[in-house]
């Protein structure tokens, strides 16, 4: 007798599987993701009479009381969350028992539509009350597109949650009084090597140890960020056709590499020679760090964060959120994330999936998310209720006023490398950086080993799409 396993059976039996196990299986030539039927009746649902939705997201950005919540209201609609775990994910795609619903950020969008993993929710945001298509902001571009190689025009796959302009520049100025260094006023956007001068005057160290770091960014964003400031540039990290990275000889990737690595190598950066003992948000609360590059989600870490002597500086104006610096006399401010869900290709109630999607995204969900500071609404109409009162929330609101025009457009990354925190090129970067930064191999070979490592991961990622 064939015996078929359940999704929840699924989902317990295959958190030990390994990425190299699942790969060959979710290969196919890029092809329309499938639209929804319509009018296809919910009531496919199980014998105990609940429509199950499967929800794979992180327990943070959604709360039990607001599952509980939609489960009580929208019976016989059931949701169950199940934590992130993509390669949990592309296991059970392979084996048609995906969960509904995914957590996931801009970069990995293209293969899966490559991948023809998608659920095309065009028509389901055609009709929609709660999700207009004239009430999304620009963002949502990186979950259009016409092909995998044409993000940012064509249907709708997915939506963010929320998101930021990521390339903020916060300061906490209680460092540079401790370094004696006047802070500076960076309303006016100045030149990024400005800033690096800057991180460098406030480092301090005792002996050979580092005490106060200058600058410092998400790391796993780091081949995002060299993405953006090339395209400052007037350059790009891969080929017209994704093929191959540009590395070596390509000046304005190498520029925006080596603005890191030099950062790290004066010891004005984290690095594995002065790493940091948790990560950039209580570095900077305690005063072991005086700039992060980051996005406006950094600040609902800041208002919430309870040191004392770090809440005085907040009230007193001495933590403020200022515009991204500019790069080539260029200014950008780039989403590199969009964080948010699409629906998967498999599901078996697309529109019970819808429901939940819709809710989560544009109403009690999304409206509490709007309200917490944690990150902008997908949709303009919640901008309203974001915090706006208080020295540091009214600063940064009249900050993000004046970088909207630098945030909207949206970045083509690579259908050949699937997403991640680093991709491809940023985790050979930071693999290796350490034996660059202990002159075990010079830049330039850490630039040859991104470009090597990067292309034969290409390669390999497009015998999966093709």
């Amino acid at each position: 007798m064939s015996y078929r396993l359940t999704r929840r059976q699924m989902l317990q039996a295959t958190g030990a599987l390994t990425a190299g196990a699942f790969l060959a299986a979710c290969t196919g030539t890029w092809a329309p993701a499938p639209q929804a039927a319509e009018g296809q009746d919910e009531a496919q649902a199980p014998a105990a009479g609940a429509t199950e939705v499967v929800l794979m997201y992180q327990a943070n950005e959604i709360s039990d009381p607001e599952i509980a919540a939609f489960n009580e209201e929208y019976a016989p609609i059931k949701v169950t969350r199940v934590d992130v775990d993509t390669t949990r994910f592309y296991a059970m795609f392979a084996s048609g028992e995906a969960p509904d619903l995914l957590r996931v950020q801009a970069p990995a969008i293209p293969q899966m539509l490559a991948r023809s993993m998608l659920l095309n929710l065009q028509s389901y945001f055609e009709t929609s009350e709660v999700l207009k298509l004239d009430d999304l902001t620009d963002v949502n571009n990186y979950y259009r597109a016409s092909d995998p190689m044409a993000i940012g025009e064509g249907d709708l796959y997915g939506m963010v949650k929320d998101w930021a302009p990521d390339a903020f520049l916060w300061v906490n100025e209680l460092v540079f009084e401790k370094a004696g260094v006047d802070a500076p006023d960076l309303s006016t956007p100045v030149d990024g090597n400005d800033v690096g001068e800057l991180a460098r005057a406030i480092t301090t160290r005792t002996g050979d140890q580092v005490q106060t770091i200058g600058f410092d960014t998400a790391t796993g964003f780091i081949d995002r960020y060299w993405m953006m400031l090339a395209k400052s540039a007037g350059g790009q990290l891969y080929t017209d056709d994704f093929s191959a990275i540009q590395v070596a000889g390509n000046e304005p990737i190498v520029e925006a590499i080596k603005f890191f690595y030099d950062l790290a190598a004066d010891g004005a950066m984290t690095s594995p020679l002065a790493p940091s003992p948790a990560w950039f948000g209580p570095d900077f609360a305690a005063g072991r760090l005086g700039m992060v590059w980051t996005g406006y989600w950094f600040h609902g870490f800041v208002v919430s964060d309870p040191t004392e002597e770090f809440q005085q500086g907040v009230e007193e104006g001495k933590v403020k959120m200022y515009p991204c610096f500019t790069w080539h006399g260029e200014r950008r401010n780039q989403c590199v994330t969009a964080t948010g869900a699409i629906v998967s290709a498999q599901t078996k109630n697309p529109d019970a999936a819808w429901t939940v999607f819709e809710w989560f995204m544009g109403k009690e969900p999304a409206q509490n998310r709007a309200k917490s500071g944690w990150g902008l609404p997908g949709l303009k109409s919640l901008y309203d209720l974001l915090p706006k009162e208080g020295t540091l929330s009214s600063q940064a609101w009249a900050t993000i006023q004046e970088e909207m025009p630098y945030a909207g457009e949206v970045l083509q990354f690579n259908p050949y490398l699937a997403g991640g925190e680093p991709m491809v090129p940023g985790n050979v970067y930071l693999t290796n950086l350490e034996s660059a930064l202990k002159g075990e191999m010079s830049f330039d070979d850490l630039l040859a080993r991104i470009e090597s490592e990067t292309n034969v991961a290409i390669q390999e990622g497009k015998e999966r799409v093709s």
